[in-house]
């Protein structure tokens, strides 16, 4: 294998193969080494998809998208051909009668908004109802993210809206959802193949350990299998999140950016039954929303259980394995015996198990309101698409835009390159003079 590519690509997300399909499909790119790289197994970044008995197809990662509020997504959707099913999980159910008490206050709430553009959430909050009551409403919600200090009443309003579950509480119920019935790894794997039967070269399980400049080029430094492998690329693209960033030796977000990034952790726990019990409680395909460390509870049709939380809540789960799979089993039950109407039984024995945690499961701009560049460009060349540099931070939708914006600069580079070599192609061309002596 060559170890020099025209373009290299690190990270094979849906960002990555956003960039590598529409430079190899233009009509500068197509005559060109594109590369991609990436640290996994397979194709897909924070898309992971998991078939289960019966075919079903659990989403460990990204599982929803809404075609008003993603657009870019909607369209690669219907150009993969794809099957996909309105997403299910619409309707939250609460315990003593929580529904209407939260969509009251959140109205009443929201017409203060404007008096309190920069405060936090729970402190906008317990101005109006008190700390503890403040707590119990935000809670109520099933995102544990709206109680940091970092979270502004109106990014948390914003959050709200945008989400399946709570849209209905602040009047945004128009809002479609619907998900990918074969799984969205199998779109991600549709781009990797149309990316490589137009000639771009995949090379995974390669965990880049540092960039350098030599005159025009890149020298990337790859572990693989044991051994430290080194790349020369003209161009480079950073298709990874601001985590994965700071871990290299590329001064970020200080030589990119003027701001600062954050990230939330996400757990999903999926749960198999021998019977659909749920059913006889009439919860198939609808989302109960739990006080406790649970947060949000999903009954899928008669297929399993999974419970979704984000930052503290995602912790609790993830120590709670660290004790072992018996100790979280345990503390599975018994928050859910809490919440659910069983009138006194036990819960139904467990038949199987799984689980994704995400260290980083969310992305952002700790500067929210800011003007942020879709795609940042490094002092020597290199451009970095996330994400976590749009308005859509944790969604496809953000990743695609990032992509698009990080692409064009490229495109436009190489543009102007092609045309400042045809313009000394022309100086350097010898000319005669058509004149007789």
């Amino acid at each position: 294998m060559t170890n020099y590519s025209d373009i290299c690509i690190v990270g094979a997300g849906i960002a990555g193969l956003t960039c590598a399909a529409r430079l190899i499909q233009s009509a500068i790119g197509e005559n060109l080494r594109i590369r991609v790289f990436d640290l996994n197994t397979a194709v897909g970044g924070r898309i992971r998809s998991r078939k289960i008995a019966g075919g079903e197809i659990a989403e460990l990662g990204a599982a929803r998208y809404s075609p008003q509020l993603h657009p870019r997504f909607q369209q690669l959707m219907q150009g993969s051909g794809l099957a996909h099913a309105v997403y299910p999980f619409t309707e939250a159910v609460f315990q003593d009668r929580m529904r209407e008490k939260l969509k009251a206050t959140l109205l009443s709430l929201s017409a203060m908004l404007k008096e309190h553009p920069h405060d936090s959430f729970l402190d906008f909050a317990s101005q109006y109802l008190g700390a503890a009551q403040a707590v119990r409403i935000i809670k109520a919600t099933g995102y544990d993210a709206l109680l940091l200090p970092m979270v502004s009443a109106p990014m948390a309003f914003d959050i709200i809206k945008k989400h399946p579950e709570t849209q209905d509480f602040t009047g945004n119920a128009g809002n479609e959802w619907r998900y990918a019935t074969g799984g969205y790894g199998e779109l991600l794997a549709q781009l990797q193949r149309q990316a490589q039967a137009a000639g771009v070269e995949f090379q995974l399980e390669h965990r880049l350990l540092s960039v350098e400049k030599s005159g025009a080029e890149h020298i990337l430094a790859f572990h693989h299998k044991g051994d430290t492998l080194r790349h020369r690329a003209r161009h480079l693209i950073m298709a990874i999140p601001p985590t994965a960033m700071q871990r290299l030796n590329l001064d970020f977000p200080a030589a990119w950016s003027p701001f600062q990034y954050g990230s939330l952790p996400l757990f999903k726990g999926f749960l198999s039954f021998d019977e659909a019990w749920w059913q006889a409680l009439g919860l198939s395909d609808k989302v109960l929303m739990a006080e406790n460390p649970l947060r949000k509870i999903y009954f899928k049709g008669d297929k399993y259980v999974l419970f979704y939380t984000d930052s503290s809540s995602a912790s609790y789960w993830q120590d709670s394995l660290a004790l072992g799979e018996d100790i979280y089993l345990e503390r599975v039950r018994r928050h859910l015996e809490e919440v659910l109407p069983l009138n006194g039984q036990p819960l139904p024995p467990i038949k199987d198990h799984f689980y994704q945690h995400w260290p980083h499961g969310v992305e952002f701009c700790l500067a929210p309101e800011a003007e942020h560049p879709a795609a940042l460009q490094h002092r020597d060349g290199i451009i970095a698409c996330s994400d976590a540099y749009t308005s859509h931070c944790g969604w496809m939708e953000g990743s695609l835009i990032s992509a698009h914006h990080a692409s064009e600069l490229l495109l436009e580079r190489l543009s102007q390159t092609a045309e400042a070599s045809a313009d000394a192609d022309a100086d350097n061309f010898p000319t005669y003079s058509t004149e007789r002596p």
